[in-house]
């Protein structure tokens, strides 16, 4: 949390003594100007999603978790006959999940990354800052449908999850070189 620290003095009267600790004032006020960064972690990431709209998703139950896992993840066995993984375990007491899906691409090479979420309490709004990665002109990738997608736990910094406070997704782009 970003903190203001504001220090004002003043002499108690003109001409005083300036060892004389009685004539100096001091007083310490502390304003809240900006929250910062708030802990996330990586819970899933891959390429091949099942989701092939672009979306931007924050997900404060575990009943909504579960089912855009299951969406994301195709809802049915893989093909190596796998059953669907389970979702990972949040604490929803504690944190949200956020999440990012590019849709569908044509070719790999693609990818998002969260950078970070900056949460600002006084207004009820958080930002999560995301990256878009695609590949350069020079890359090879491979020639497969793609749906690159990430999610991440957001830490709430002890609050009770609020369905008011509003998430907005901020998005950077970057070409890779290779």
């Amino acid at each position: 949390m970003g903190m203001l620290f504001l220090l004002m003095g003043g002499c108690n009267s003109v001409g005083s003594d300036p060892t004389d600790e009685t004539s100096f004032n001091t007083e310490v006020e502390t304003q809240t100007v900006a929250t910062g960064a708030v802990d996330t972690e990586e819970l899933d990431k891959g390429t091949y999603g099942k989701i092939v709209e672009g979306t931007q998703v924050v997900l404060r139950s575990e009943d909504e978790l579960a089912a855009f896992w299951a969406e994301l993840h195709g809802g049915s066995t893989s093909a190596g006959g796998d059953a669907l993984p389970d979702p990972p375990q949040v604490d929803f007491e504690t944190q949200i999940v956020v999440g990012v899906v590019l849709g569908e691409r044509s070719t790999g090479g693609y990818s998002v990354d969260i950078d970070r979420v900056m949460a600002n309490e006084d207004q009820g709004t958080m930002r999560v800052e995301y990256t878009r990665i695609e590949p350069g002109d020079a890359c090879v990738v491979t020639q497969a449908l793609t749906s690159p997608y990430v999610l991440a736990t957001v830490d709430l910094r002890d609050e009770p999850v609020d369905s008011g406070d509003e998430v907005m997704f901020a998005r950077s782009e970057q070409t890779r070189s290779c």
